[in-house]
């Protein structure tokens, strides 16, 4: 049994965001690093990395990222219910903070978008091999400004972190990034130190420090690229959960495993299988075979602590030797955790043996667990009943996530036949359209359909694949919400 502090602890992190009076909730995760490479050139050290640091973000093995299916403690059977529903009902009330658009002061960009010309004074910015993140250190000084330039396509998330010391406040701080595209596009719009976005183009992109205060600075940026292509459509889907929380689901990973994770927020966010991206929030750490029993061993504590509630998802479950993942949805949230283990650098495991032939000591397992968590943007629901009183045609509607189920009920011509189950809807949204299997209770085959969702008061139903035998359902029919 858990420490109930963790139980308390993790009722508190319920959200409940009205979205056309839907109930929207959240949660994520995402990966690793691989590689440190540096050379140093006057003041300026420049570094390619690959162990994990708070402020980057290296892209996780794909193999991890299926996940095993892990059973959720006992204790999940024991929620307060009571509990969670007022702590809902009060994080309500956060809705606002989420998605009101902080306003900030112009930079004074162009109103027009105009193509950069070839910058001279502009550092080249190549990645080492195999890697995919970069950072270097400067001195800026006062009003000065200090450019790099890289090349990235279409559909990469770019994230930039700029950090500085003297430490700078949020709301005030003593540099900013200005980014670029090479035609001219300017992509930030105010005073900021964190910008990510997926791409629109296959370009240049130039990234500007500049100096707003009347002192000298040193200065640390950090950029991030993935290899993952993410549609530039689907590149805000997610975004993050308010700071509070991220910083109280810290404490309870935390706790449960017993070490010190940090936290980052907002941080840069991928749903490698559904091909979505936006903005979340990070949680990780490092250590080594002395603090980690195995990865499975870790899921299973975090599954049981901070994804208690949570239903987990065949889709984003894997299993291995050096690595375990799983994803877990709640409401409209997303959490996904992954841990994993690879060899010491400085360790030469044989490449045509499998890695459990590697004799390695606990010291020599650097372990990296990263948990992601961030909230859907849900711009409907398809929550509800839906009637079409032409063909006497109802459906009941529930979405968690992006997962749709339900039930149906038809009166066939004449009044003689109901055609109805308790639980015969069950399929998935993508975009603004749920495929689902349903199946008659005239016939145990079953059908696939089509409900896309029209406006908040009609959505329309449509057979693509019946079932075999008798049914009663309508090939086509738009349903009214009663």
């Amino acid at each position: 049994m858990l420490n109930p502090l963790i139980h308390v602890n993790l009722y508190k992190l319920v959200l409940a965001i009205k979205t056309e009076s839907i109930t929207v909730r959240h949660k994520v995760f995402q990966r690793i690093s691989d590689f440190h490479y540096r050379s140093d050139s006057g003041n300026t050290e420049t570094h390619i990395i690959a162990e994990r640091i708070i402020f980057m973000k290296v892209k996780f093995p794909l193999f991890l990222l299926l996940i095993v299916t892990l059973s959720v403690s006992a204790c999940a059977a024991q929620q307060n219910t009571d509990t969670s529903v007022a702590v809902s009902v009060a994080l309500t009330q956060t809705a606002a903070a989420l998605t009101a658009a902080p306003i900030q002061p112009d930079l004074q960009a162009p109103a027009t978008a105009t193509p950069q010309p070839p910058a001279a004074d502009a550092v080249r910015i190549e990645f080492q091999s195999n890697t995919t993140s970069w950072y270097t250190n400067g001195d800026l000084a006062s009003g000065a400004s200090t450019r790099s330039v890289l090349a990235a396509g279409k559909g990469q998330q770019l994230t930039v972190w700029l950090s500085t010391e003297p430490v700078s406040d949020p709301a005030n701080p003593y540099a900013t990034l200005i980014v670029t595209g090479a035609d001219g596009q300017v992509f930030t719009t105010g005073p900021t130190t964190y910008w990510s976005s997926v791409l629109p183009a296959s370009q240049d992109y130039f990234i500007e420090i500049r100096s707003l205060t009347q002192q000298d600075i040193t200065y640390q940026i950090v950029i991030d690229i993935p290899a993952a292509v993410i549609d530039p459509a689907l590149g805000a889907m997610y975004e993050p959960i308010p700071a509070s929380l991220c910083q109280d689901l810290q404490a309870i990973v935390s706790q449960a495993l017993g070490v010190e994770f940090q936290s980052q927020i907002p941080a840069p966010f991928i749903d490698i299988f559904a091909g979505e991206a936006g903005q979340g929030c990070h949680i990780g750490v490092s250590g080594d075979g002395n603090q980690f029993k195995n990865p499975h061993e870790i899921l299973t504590t975090l599954t049981n602590s901070v994804g208690l509630g949570w239903t987990p998802q065949p889709t984003y479950q894997a299993d291995g030797p050096t690595g375990s993942a799983i994803g877990l949805t709640r409401d409209m949230g997303l959490m996904l955790i992954s841990a994993g283990w690879k060899p010491d650098m400085d360790v030469q495991c044989p490449a045509d043996q499998p890695i459990s032939n590697c004799n390695l000591t606990p010291e020599q397992k650097i372990y990296t667990i990263d948990i992601d968590i961030a909230q859907y943007r849900a711009t409907f629901s398809l929550d509800g009943h839906w009637e079409d009183t032409a063909t006497g045609f109802s459906l009941d509607l529930y979405q968690d996530w992006k997962n749709i189920y339900g039930h149906h009920t038809v009166v066939a011509p004449g009044g003689n036949k109901i055609d109805t189950l308790e639980v015969s809807i069950n399929g998935g949204l993508q975009g603004q359209v749920a495929t689902v299997q349903f199946q008659s209770s005239f016939t145990t085959d079953t059908g696939t359909a089509e409900v896309t969702y029209v406006d908040v008061n009609t959505i329309q139903w449509k057979i693509i694949d019946p079932p075999d035998g008798e049914y009663y359902l309508p090939a086509e029919a738009r349903l009214i919400r009663k």
